[in-house]
């Protein structure tokens, strides 16, 4: 089968950031595209949208680590100003998909994980859910080499450690 030329337009800092995680952004659109014509449908709920895209992220997640924001709300609250006088105003709060696929939520410092536990509302958009996914890839990316550089590090002093004190037996003390 053949292939076609498309131009696509996408954010010039989630390229930069592709690239240094070394995806293709031209296969992945390919895979995306393929799948999207023909997987399941989602059965019309925003809910069941949203599960299938963060149902793709989760392996992801697991591989490299970390969380992913995946939205924000508020809590409504009732307080008075400095005058006594009553006003409603929110409490912000982010949310986050976590590796096992559930959601933690900051503000109550909980986790769940049915998905319409959540206003669907305080999800964010794909696009911005994608942008989050890249920075965190890129961001466990470098993390995890830094921690494999220290563990090859922690190697190597206890190799010698091990070289140093195998070869001359302690003193004896007297």
């Amino acid at each position: 089968m053949g292939k076609e030329k498309l131009t696509l337009s996408v954010d010039k800092e989630v390229v930069e950031k592709a690239k240094k995680l070394g995806i293709n952004i031209s296969e992945i659109t390919e895979n995306i595209l393929k799948g999207y014509t023909s997987a399941e449908k989602p059965n019309g709920s925003m809910y069941d949208a949203y599960r299938q895209l963060f149902d793709a992220i989760t392996p992801l997640l697991k591989e490299f680590g970390g969380q992913v924001k995946v939205g924000e709300g508020g809590e409504p609250v009732h307080i008075q100003d400095e005058k006594g006088r009553p006003y409603d105003d929110e409490i912000p709060y982010d949310i986050f998909l976590d590796p096992s696929g559930s959601f933690y939520i900051d503000l109550y410092d909980s986790s769940t994980t049915d998905i319409e536990k959540i206003d669907q509302q305080d999800f964010s958009s794909p696009e911005k859910i994608l942008s989050n996914l890249v920075d965190v890839l890129a961001k466990t990316k470098e993390a995890n080499e830094e921690k494999m550089r220290q563990i090859m590090m922690a190697k190597r002093i206890v190799e010698a450690m091990s070289e140093t004190l195998i070869k001359r037996p302690l003193a004896k003390k007297r």
